[in-house]
């Protein structure tokens, strides 16, 4: 009886709860005979100094914000998946001699030092065995090795992390990394899809980055820019606060503010963004598998901005559109399409990270 117990608890659906630099989003959804529908979702705006550069300033409020969209949202499950990413995590494809599973959890704190930049007593540690295709030669002779995908996250960032959710009411059952919360709710909606996608979630400090390669991740990229870029180059250049710079951002106008002067300096950061990315595609291709990716999908309350699609496709020289991670999904009565439309690109994270369960 314990034990079916807890094998329901294992199965249970999780919350997804990503708490970004500027926005804490929630998603819930349901999975029924491999298809899942949203049942809720929900989010808001934190105070621009609550999270600084990831970095938590005021975790009294971010609770406050996380509590008040359970609330919101009366979601009766407050189990949840959280995710990291930035400068606190690190994630690197590693080849390591040929062991089991078993073997290789016994030694991967001594395997991992040599990649990660942080002490090994100040991180959580997990792994991946990755598959292999039939031209990769890794796995024979006698030094045989194999793909091995490493993940090290502070343990004062999870730590940090996990204590606001339980302020707030909730528990932390999961935590994920954002690039592969993306990754999950991309795989729920297209598959395989494409032989290599780029995924590009645009947060207010961060960019995230993960190519697939036939559905799996083959590359990841943290990126410490985001959406605040935008708001910060508006302010210097038109010597204004930073709430006023984030509305003219977002194109609302404002009594002596040239729209026109707003739009020039968004094409610009635009610009920098688009090079970036670039930048770590011809990586990837260079590098890492020589090949093209095929086309790349944006995310983020960053892939918002005006024009950033077509100057990302021009860089890149493929197709590049924006991510809807409901696009597939079935979507529970009462849910406004057309808001959701507009929140959409918000809720990437948070959706992959409600296709969670305990143990997967």
């Amino acid at each position: 009886m314990i034990k079916d117990f807890f094998e329901q608890l294992q199965n249970k659906p999780l919350v997804g709860l990503d708490i970004g630099s500027s926005n804490v989003k929630l998603v819930h959804l349901v999975e029924k005979g491999g298809e899942y529908t949203l049942e809720h979702y929900a989010l808001a705006e934190l105070d621009p100094d609550a999270i600084v550069d990831g970095a938590v300033m005021d975790s009294s409020h971010v609770a406050d914000t996380i509590r008040s969209l359970f609330e919101e949202t009366k979601i009766n499950s407050k189990r949840v998946a959280i995710s990291v990413a930035g400068n606190s995590v690190i994630v690197k494809k590693i080849n390591l001699p040929l062991m089991d599973e078993e073997e290789l959890a016994g030694s991967i704190a001594f395997e991992a030092e040599q990649y990660i930049p942080f002490e090994i007593s100040d991180v959580h540690l997990d792994f991946h065995i990755m598959e292999t295709g039939g031209d990769d030669n890794t796995m024979d002779g006698p030094e045989a090795q194999m793909p091995v995908l490493l993940v090290a996250a502070k343990k004062d960032r999870v730590s940090e992390m996990i204590g606001m959710v339980e302020e707030a009411g909730a528990k932390v059952a999961v935590v994920d990394v954002d690039a592969f919360g993306l990754e999950n709710i991309f795989s729920a909606n297209f598959g395989a899809g494409e032989p290599i996608v780029g995924l590009v979630n645009i947060g207010a400090s961060v960019i995230n980055i993960n190519v697939l390669v036939d559905g799996v991740s083959a590359f990841t990229r943290d990126i410490s820019m985001g959406g605040n870029r935008y708001t910060e180059e508006i302010q210097k250049g038109l010597n204004i606060s930073f709430l006023e710079a984030e509305r003219a951002k977002c194109g609302e106008a404002i009594e002596g503010i040239d729209e026109d002067r707003v739009l020039a300096m968004v094409q610009d950061t635009n610009a920098e963004v688009a090079a970036e990315v670039g930048r770590t595609f011809d990586y990837f291709r260079s590098t890492v598998q020589s090949q093209q990716v095929d086309k790349v999908y944006l995310s983020g309350g960053g892939a918002k901005a005006h024009g950033l699609v077509e100057q990302v496709s021009d860089r890149l020289g493929i197709p590049v559109e924006i991510f809807n991670p409901f696009a597939n999904l079935h979507i529970a009565n009462g849910i406004d399409p057309e808001v959701l439309r507009q929140d959409a690109p918000f809720l990437g994270v948070a959706a992959g990270l409600a296709t969670r369960k305990v143990g997967d």
